[in-house]
């Protein structure tokens, strides 16, 4: 990034911007990503007139550090708790329900859209009710490698094996934890960390077929990230981002 904007961008902060050019063309450069790794974005501007020639520069530039073309690294954003749109959560999930409480401002002069409902969720919580039969946790799990994106929620049970309770929403094998993890949703009073429970995965992925693996509830983020993200930084102030 420095051999293409120049040494500004070391002083980009999380989530900063910096107006720059490359190979001509007019760019906003942030200091952000999919993932907890420190990385960076670049948004064109007449995209439609440019990408090629700014695609061209990044990998030209790219040479002599070798850089690799991949997809993001999708085991570092679950491990980072970062959520994603239509897998994680979706227009029906409360922020309270998937540990974005910190997001939600306990005094707000202002109104704004759906301000009673929280309130009135947050209460609940308060009281050491949950308002949700189903909250998002984060699972370390047996079996195989995950390898490849699921194409479907993925079933979880209780520690017995019995029916099932709950389901993931984005699995993948860590290799710097040495397992599989996951994020996904299980009824509030099995949500607490430490608790045992299974996950039904398909054949290819299961220790023994037709069987399911063991499954235990633990923190998110799964491990520090290098660029925390914005819930990480709350929780270590103490802000309540955790249900």
């Amino acid at each position: 990034m420095v051999d293409l904007v120049g040494e500004g961008v070391r002083d980009i902060p999380y989530y900063g911007l910096m107006e720059a050019e490359i190979a001509g063309c007019s760019v906003v450069v942030s200091q952000s990503g999919f993932s907890g790794e420190k990385g960076y974005e670049i948004y064109l501007r007449d995209a439609t007139l440019h990408a090629e020639r700014l695609w061209r520069a990044v990998l030209a530039a790219g040479e002599a550090h070798r850089l690799t073309v991949i997809a993001p690294g999708h085991q570092r954003r679950i491990q980072a708790g970062i959520l994603s749109w239509g897998q994680d959560i979706d227009h029906e999930t409360s922020p309270f329900q998937c540990n974005l409480a910190y997001q939600v401002p306990r005094e707000k002069k202002g109104d704004y859209i759906g301000r009673d409902v929280l309130e009135r969720q947050r209460a609940e919580i308060d009281a050491g009710r949950s308002p949700f039969a189903m909250v998002m946790v984060g699972m370390t799990l047996g079996g195989r490698p995950i390898d490849d994106y699921a194409p479907d929620f993925w079933l979880v049970s209780d520690a017995d094996g019995g029916d099932p309770i709950g389901y993931l929403t984005s699995p993948w094998h860590a290799p710097e934890l040495g397992c599989n993890i996951a994020l996904g949703y299980v009824p509030a009073g099995k949500s607490a960390v430490g608790t045992e429970l299974t996950v039904w995965l398909p054949d290819e992925y299961a220790g023994e077929p037709g069987r399911p693996d063991p499954a235990r509830v633990c923190e998110v983020p799964f491990r520090p990230s290098v660029n925390p993200s914005a819930r990480e930084a709350a929780l270590a102030r103490g802000l309540d981002a955790a249900v």
